[in-house]
């Protein structure tokens, strides 16, 4: 068995075809389903059913995937911490982080990391929390930035927390409301609000605040940042909702705290089994910063 059989494999796994997985790795078609069948043959078992429109994963397929993938990430700092000699890391470092984030200051965290270690390709990418988890358990991502951590376990994944923060509510300069300061769930229950899209974590969150207390809620506009949420509110169209951080230095709206209001927790998580050389220096980085900041 080779880690080339094994790349090969994973190409067709995720490109669900064996032309396109071919084309991905610039390697004749002929050539790619020789390496896949031998591989096959050393295992004893198909990994994929095949047809003339689409490849699936058998079961031992689905399990092939998941040990192939940690086998080359392991290879892969294996070269890396050989090729440096103990010198700065290289290779490349993804990171999925929601729009939200706040509790560090990402940009010059990557700036302080990259000064470190020059010969590191940074990629961020941002998106929901939900995604960003598959995607670190899948080993696409190194590291994520999120804002709700599920309670189901997570076979192999560790989670950091990074701070916790209250979602509050805004409203525009010439609300009824923009003289208040505080106000109750209840108090929102019927009222039109503007709230981040479903299956986010922060919407995630005040859904289930809601629910919790056996409130319902109108939600009238759905926004995938922080300032899409607060441009809609301060034009009117309903009641914002923000994590706090987010909600101050805007003129535009005022900021009324929520007796009852949710509570927004970010984490960093990663999969030890499957994170980049770079993955852990930068995480290693953060854990320096969290310490000295108290």
């Amino acid at each position: 068995m080779e880690l080339r059989q094994l790349r090969y494999a994973l190409a067709v796994a995720e490109e669900r075809h064996f032309t396109r997985a071919a084309a991905r790795l610039h390697v004749a078609q002929s050539a790619l389903s020789h390496q896949v069948r031998q591989l096959e043959h050393e295992l004893g078992t198909p990994l994929f059913t095949r047809s003339n429109r689409r490849v699936e994963l058998t079961d031992a397929g689905e399990a092939f995937v998941l040990r192939a993938r940690e086998i080359l990430a392991g290879a892969e700092r294996l070269q890396n911490e050989i090729s440096s000699g103990g010198r700065a890391v290289t290779g490349t470092l993804r990171i999925g982080t929601i729009t939200t984030l706040t509790q560090i200051d990402l940009a010059a965290l990557l700036r302080e990391f990259l000064d470190d270690h020059p010969g590191v390709d940074v990629h961020v990418t941002s998106s929901m929390s939900e995604s960003i988890v598959e995607q670190v358990e899948a080993g696409d991502l190194d590291l994520g930035f999120i804002g709700l951590w599920h309670t189901r376990p997570r076979a192999g994944l560790t989670a950091r927390v990074l701070g916790t923060e209250q979602l509050v509510a805004v409203v525009a300069a010439d609300h009824r409301w923009a003289d208040r300061t505080r106000l109750t769930l209840r108090d929102l229950a019927e009222e039109p609000t503007v709230d981040f899209p479903e299956g986010t974590g922060a919407r995630r969150q005040s859904d289930d605040a809601f629910a919790m207390a056996g409130l319902p809620r109108r939600v009238v506009a759905q926004a995938g940042s922080a300032t899409l949420v607060a441009a809609l509110t301060a034009a009117g169209v309903g009641v914002g909702f923000l994590p706090e951080s987010d909600a101050v230095d805007r003129p535009q709206l005022r900021m009324l705290r929520i007796a009852d209001a949710p509570i927004r927790t970010v984490h960093l998580i990663s999969k030890p089994a499957l994170v980049s050389p770079a993955g852990r220096a930068f995480t290693e980085l953060v854990d320096r910063r969290l310490k000295e900041s108290g």
